[in-house]
């Protein structure tokens, strides 16, 4: 157990070029503490914001939550125990092995699920009823009819089995669709949400029988250009394709290609490499393509979830129990 008189600091860094539901400020703080107050009196903040207390030396911090942070001065923080990320995929901190040994990283994973599941029922629905198609013909200014089967009984493969996963497996049967997943073990600690669970091993397996590919895994070494031209080309024909994980795990290059010649039956892409997406993107004219901006998994309140999940995990540090997301360094997440 932890001195029960201790006082630690936390340290939280914002990105001003990211939009306000992502700032850790002192309003948001506070709105958190009113909900702790208990575990709020254990705790001095700081806040910053575009790296700017990254310049100095880390020497009183004891709890960093940021979304990026540099090796070398976490490193160098002598009592730096704990680092938290604002987002569920740490790709971007890669590579992990480089943080100093006894540091903790934990994630925000969790916080995405309810929108993940809203945002995937809307994609499968659209999809069914070939919206992509039907909102180019409005473009063009052409009444195209187009009618669709139910999508009841249909195929959806889910490549990734997280939290996310979890959520996209969930919409789907909700939905009345069979739903396959893949993970790399191919266990879960809860199965409930799907019809069966495999290994990514099997992907090229279930590829050819899926009315619809959901990707909700994290981008890993592994996981990078995991949909390549090739897979791609064993989708069934016509079959349709959503991205809520990262765009490195997907062609883009060969899946454009796919829905300009019209084998691929539409597209919902969440994310994009670079982020914003440049105006002159060849995604923007994609015939069946629609592009969200990256709002699959987030909410309005999103800084205030992630300051509640971490306000658990404090307790639980407090406790002297395990932290919860706690990533692992091997598999980089």
């Amino acid at each position: 157990m932890t001195e029960p008189t201790r006082r630690y600091r936390l340290h939280l860094e914002s990105q001003r070029r990211q939009s306000p539901p992502f700032h850790l400020h002192e309003t948001v703080w506070q709105a958190a503490c009113v909900r702790h107050p208990d575990l709020a009196q254990r705790i001095d903040v700081t806040f910053g914001w575009d790296g700017e207390r990254f310049a100095r030396p880390l020497d009183d911090v004891d709890f960093l939550l940021a979304s990026r942070f540099p090796h070398d001065v976490v490193n160098d923080a002598p009592r730096l125990r704990w680092i938290h990320t604002t987002g569920a995929g740490v790709d971007h901190l890669m590579p992990l092995d480089r943080l100093r040994s006894d540091l903790i990283l934990t994630n925000s994973s969790g916080v995405h699920s309810e929108k993940a599941f809203e945002y995937t029922q809307m994609a499968l629905l659209m999809l069914n009823a070939q919206l992509p198609a039907v909102f180019q013909a409005q473009r063009a200014h052409r009444w195209d009819v187009r009618l669709t089967t139910s999508i009841r009984g249909k195929t959806a493969l889910i490549i990734g089995f997280g939290d996310l996963g979890m959520a996209a497996s969930r919409a789907a049967r909700l939905l009345g669709l069979r739903a396959i997943a893949l993970n790399r073990s191919g266990a879960a600690p809860t199965a409930e949400a799907v019809d069966v669970l495999a290994t990514i091993s099997t992907l090229d397996d279930w590829l050819p029988q899926a009315d619809f590919v959901v990707v909700t895994a994290p981008l890993t070494p592994a996981t990078r250009g995991l949909l390549s031209a090739e897979r791609l080309a064993r989708m069934r024909p016509g079959a349709g394709i959503v991205n809520l994980s990262r765009a490195a795990l997907i062609d883009y290059a060969a899946l454009f290609e796919r829905l300009h010649s019209g084998e691929c039956g539409g597209a919902l892409l969440d994310v994009f490499d670079p982020e914003p997406l440049p105006t002159e993107h060849a995604a923007w004219d994609v015939p069946g393509l629609v592009v969200t901006p990256h709002i699959s998994c987030d909410a309005p309140d999103y800084n205030l979830r992630v300051l509640e999940l971490w306000l658990g995990n404090f307790a639980r540090f407090l406790r002297g129990e395990p932290l919860t997301n706690i990533v692992d360094r091997t598999r980089g997440y």
